[in-house]
């Protein structure tokens, strides 16, 4: 019998009996990469049995996993380790930025593949954390678990072999990190993809305590930061209103699996009668995918409902993202000022549109991109359509400054056209916010200069836009626990009149999650609406949202620009 105190040297001399039979040292072989390292306060060794004992903050490492215990037994002959925690606290498992917690380990060096009973994890997803509560949860390397059906060989793709994949039973997963959390997914069966994915088996939406419906499908949870689809995004009853359809209810939400999803939404409005979109979105590999729309729905300027097809597909590497779609009879509604909307039937045949990442700029201490674009349109109009050719390129930039007691930022975009006309039209846009965000005791308040100069011509309606000057200001002010109000007002300076007020709601869960209440005012056209929206702070950039439409926001970030600038300021 061989016994041990934390030390060095003799952790290491260990070390050289507790590795696999490949590279067992009383067999006359070298240390190789399977090796087992272990330390702790206490390490007893039976020579006959080939048993270890170690107690007391023990740690055991083998490549790049990790298991902290107060107890390990460990059977070199059977290559077999058991760990077990203390009162009042757990025993790890860590590999790589995954970490695994749990009340005892029995973990198979040979097949690594194990048990974790009272199983709690933590896997970074989008901005954030996903956290996982289980049962226990079974751990086994990717070819094992697809020989026992856990994942699919495609839903395996781009994870390496070496990995480990866990499937925990009557589990509990959301983002927030609190004892309560405010929304939850509790599903009898979870696949753990590190790194990838979380598949969880018709999960149940829990808001606090209170279930709020059962997930009919089986729901996938991006682990990738590519991927920034929100945790909650199921399908939820709609009560709608909009000012062109009237008063509506509907239902929709997503049919997801390991490369893809299925968005199916239909409703039904007291003016126009049903509607429906579906989109299907498969994800070729982890550049590009491909989606394909069809809707019935109502136009408002032709006051027809009909199909409108759409396909394409997209690819997106670092930073860079192509698209290239095709569009029949597409619905388009596009705010061109405050107070301002165009409408109007489009067919795209097709569009490409390429954009580069955003870097620093070497003025302002800017950020900026660029970007280029060709198309082939037909322009539906009241009494012609018209064919017309389109060629762009776009400069992009932004800059901010922190101040004491304010922040300003401006933000800006350049766009040129030529068009294939007989005339040679072409156009030039550029458009500057200027803006400031600043404080007066709880009160939180921005204000935005807008202004656009156009030089040129379009043979297009919806492409045609025209110089403008509007000026917004906004209030933000609490209303109560976890409660706050925001109002927008934009005014147009041209017409010398307030052409739109915008009016939110918002209820924060803590620091994981909030709703926010949107109801949108047009003074100028009538164009009025209520929608809702369910925000996951893990994921800001995708909303579960109901019955609201595109708005413009002079105070948002510039697409993709958010995510860079949290880095940043990490």
């Amino acid at each position: 019998m061989v016994v041990a105190r934390r030390c060095g040297v003799v952790c290491v001399a260990l070390c050289l009996l507790l590795l696999m039979e490949a590279s067992f040292p009383l067999r006359g072989e070298s240390q190789g990469e399977d090796a087992v390292f272990l330390d702790a306060d206490k390490v007893v060794f039976e020579e006959k049995t080939g048993l270890a004992v170690a107690e007391g903050n023990v740690r055991v490492r083998r490549d790049v996993l990790r298991v902290f215990a107060h107890r390990v037994e460990m059977d070199s002959t059977e290559q077999v380790l058991s760990a077990t925690s203390e009162p009042g606290k757990k025993v790890t498992l860590i590999q790589g930025d995954r970490v695994l917690t749990g009340d005892s380990l029995r973990y198979d060096l040979s097949s690594r593949e194990g048990i974790l009973t009272g199983a709690v994890g933590s896997s970074p997803a989008g901005d954030g954390r996903v956290f996982l509560r289980g049962k226990q949860m079974e751990v086994a390397p990717v070819d094992v678990a697809r020989s026992k059906g856990w994942i699919s060989s495609r839903g395996s793709k781009g994870v390496e072999e070496d990995e480990l994949i866990g499937k925990l039973s009557d589990v509990s997963l959301t983002t927030c990190n609190e004892r309560s959390p405010h929304y939850r997914l509790v599903s009898r069966s979870v696949v753990f993809v590190p790194g990838k994915r979380i598949i969880a088996k018709n999960p149940k939406v829990y808001i606090g305590e209170h279930l709020l419906f059962t997930y009919p499908f089986d729901y996938v949870v991006p682990l990738d930061p590519k991927e920034r689809r929100a945790l909650l995004s199921s399908f939820f009853p709609l009560i709608l209103s909009d000012s062109d359809k009237g008063q509506g209810v509907g239902i929709g939400g997503p049919y997801v699996w390991d490369t893809g999803k299925a968005l199916l939404n239909v409703a039904w409005w007291s003016d126009t009668g049903w509607e429906g979109k579906t989109t299907v979105e498969q994800r070729l590999n982890d550049y590009w995918t491909v989606w394909a729309t069809v809707e019935h729905s109502y136009e408002k300027a032709s006051a027809e409902k009909l199909y409108r097809p759409s396909w394409g597909i997209l690819h997106a590497a670092n930073g860079w993202s192509a698209s290239l779609r095709w569009t029949q009879r597409e619905a388009i509604s596009i705010q061109k000022k405050v107070g301002e909307t165009y409408r109007g039937v489009l067919w795209r045949e097709p569009e490409f549109s390429l954009l580069g990442p955003w870097g620093r700029a070497p003025l302002l201490n800017a950020y900026g991109r660029i970007g280029v674009s060709w198309g082939e349109y037909e322009d539906v109009q009241s009494d012609v359509s018209m064919n017309v050719r389109r060629l762009g390129a776009e400069v992009h930039l932004y800059s901010e400054e922190q101040l004491e007691s304010y922040k300003t930022f401006v933000k800006s975009e350049y766009k040129r056209f030529w068009y294939d006309d007989p005339d040679s039209l072409e156009q030039e846009i550029l458009d500057a916010v200027f803006g400031i965000r600043y404080g007066w005791g709880n009160v939180d308040l921005a204000t935005a200069y807008v202004r656009r100069w156009v030089s040129g011509e379009t043979p297009m309606l919806w492409d045609y836009y025209r110089d403008r000057e509007d000026i917004y200001q906004q209030i933000d002010f609490p209303a109560g626990k976890n409660l706050s109000f925001r109002i927008r007002g934009g005014y147009d300076l041209t017409e010398s009149k307030l052409a739109e007020m915008v009016y939110s709601l918002t209820l924060k869960g803590g620091e994981c999650s909030r709703w926010e209440l949107t109801y949108r005012n047009d003074r100028a056209e009538g164009d009025d609406w209520i929608g809702l929206s369910f925000f996951i702070t893990a994921f800001p950039d995708t909303p579960v949202s109901f019955g609201r439409r595109e708005l413009y926001d002079p105070f948002a970030l510039p697409d993709g620009l958010g995510e860079i600038l949290r880095r940043e300021e990490e």
